[in-house]
């Protein structure tokens, strides 16, 4: 996501003003064949943000997943590390790990000419830079809690990990970067909680959110009018079974009657219902989010959003994405992120991400740090004139052993080209290529 010295859409590019600044790319998508390796990546990201965020138990191995093309992979110990910016610095945060232990971990402020150390460790050995500004200059006795929190981190729990636990607020920003910015998704993610978000930002928290997911909704032309969300009492609820109510009311949460408690039951196709308590109560609401059509008639008409097709439930679920983008600081990664969804409108996505930015930048004279990258294999998104950068552009391929090289379009020349053509024609590679078959291999079709 750094940003090559081309000039082409420069409101693409965010750059604090200071003069370690790094130049950033707010958006980039990544091609590549099925089995290339473009979901390994996300996974990977996803596995890394699990185990900084939620860590693992005591005496538990850790998950990770070893390259199996390599005999010699399962003795060698897996290294992540992720450069990131938040709040105006920029880190870098890492770590080296085998499924029982933790190697090496380490966290460093950097810029354009600065790498400096905050703290590292080798094994159970940490080096703490306590002159740097992130320890806001503590004294003896925090220091010597620091390095006693530290030595007893867990050899299969990283530190960072081990502050969240321990109430270690230093590094809150670079633990909240994993837990709360950085947003991974997979084509068969739902946002579980989007009724209950939809309904609580209608009520209090931001009304303009519910009357901005309508507005976009509806200018997707999907013959929707808006939706909204529907609360029926549990046991007047028809679509839920008997059997599957009584387990719902033996089973929720009534210790505490003043606060909201929410059940998410799954359904078919990957959806889901929210039921919750309404406080001072005992009664059960289900929350159902419904989407609002007219007749020829202009008479409003009421859908489950389980009778709309893929796409339109696709990108329902990706609405609430856009709008966090919008607000900023948030990063989105998407696997695959065209799935279900008509060409024109993958790549409406983007450009209203990228138009969304332009009209902030008129109000507040700032761009917002927020990024969107994805997966595709959607074709007519190659396109550098109108949409993206070169240097947004990414392929995926693997080598000749099975291990999977990344490479952009930064500094090609290739302004003049038919990009999409090129692509398909295997000029940029990250293609599936099928060797023929022979005559003695060709399969038998049974009638």
């Amino acid at each position: 996501m750094i940003a090559s010295p081309d000039n082409n859409h420069p409101r693409h590019v965010v750059q604090e003003d200071n003069k370690e600044s790094i130049r950033l790319l707010r958006t980039s998508v990544i091609y590549g064949a099925n089995a290339s390796g473009k979901s390994n990546l996300i996974k990977a990201m996803k596995f890394a943000q699990d185990f900084i965020v939620d860590g693992v138990d005591k005496n538990k191995n850790i998950k990770v997943s070893l390259f199996k093309l390599e005999q010699d992979s399962s003795k060698k110990p897996s290294r992540f590390e992720f450069e990131f910016r938040h709040h105006q610095k920029q880190y870098a945060y890492g770590f080296i790990i085998d499924p029982t232990q933790v190697y090496e971990e380490w966290l460093f402020e950097i810029g354009i000419t600065k790498e400096e150390r905050i703290y590292e460790r080798n094994g159970n050995d940490y080096q703490f830079n306590f002159k740097h500004s992130l320890f806001n200059r503590i004294e003896g006795e925090e220091q010597s809690r620091i390095k006693y929190e530290s030595k007893s981190t867990r050899e299969n729990l990283l530190f960072l990990t081990n502050s969240k636990e321990r109430r270690i607020t230093h590094f809150k920003d670079i633990y909240n970067w994993f837990s709360n910015v950085l947003k991974i998704l997979f084509p068969e993610s739902k946002p579980f909680a989007l009724p209950l978000l939809l309904k609580d930002n209608e009520e209090s928290l931001n009304p303009g959110f519910f009357n901005n997911f309508n507005q976009l909704l509806k200018s997707l032309d999907l013959g929707i009018e808006r939706v909204d969300i529907n609360e029926i009492d549990l046991e007047n609820y028809e679509r839920i079974p008997l059997e599957v109510k009584e387990m719902i009311q033996e089973e929720f949460p009534y210790h505490d009657e003043t606060a909201n408690a929410i059940f998410v039951l799954a359904r078919n196709k990957g959806s889901s219902l929210m039921i919750r308590s309404i406080p001072d109560s005992k009664a059960l609401k289900v929350m159902n989010l419904v989407i609002i059509k007219h007749d020829k008639n202009k008479k409003e008409v009421l859908f489950e959003i389980e009778e709309e097709s893929d796409g339109t439930q696709r990108i329902i679920d990706l609405i609430p994405m856009l709008i966090k983008l919008s607000q900023g600081d948030v990063v989105f990664v998407i696997d695959e992120i065209e799935r279900s969804l008509h060409v024109l409108l993958a790549r409406k996505i983007f450009e209203l991400f990228l138009n969304f930015e332009i009209e902030n930048q008129n109000q507040n004279d700032k761009l917002h740090n927020s990024q969107l990258i994805a997966t595709t294999h959607q074709v007519t998104l190659l396109d550098i004139k109108e949409l993206f950068r070169k240097d947004e552009i990414w392929f995926i391929e693997k080598d000749q052993h099975g291990q999977s090289i990344a490479y952009s379009l930064a500094n090609t020349h290739v302004e003049n080209l038919d990009l999409v053509k090129g692509y398909i024609n295997g000029r940029f590679g990250a293609i599936p290529f099928f060797r023929a078959i022979k005559n003695d291999e060709k399969p038998v079709l049974a009638t």
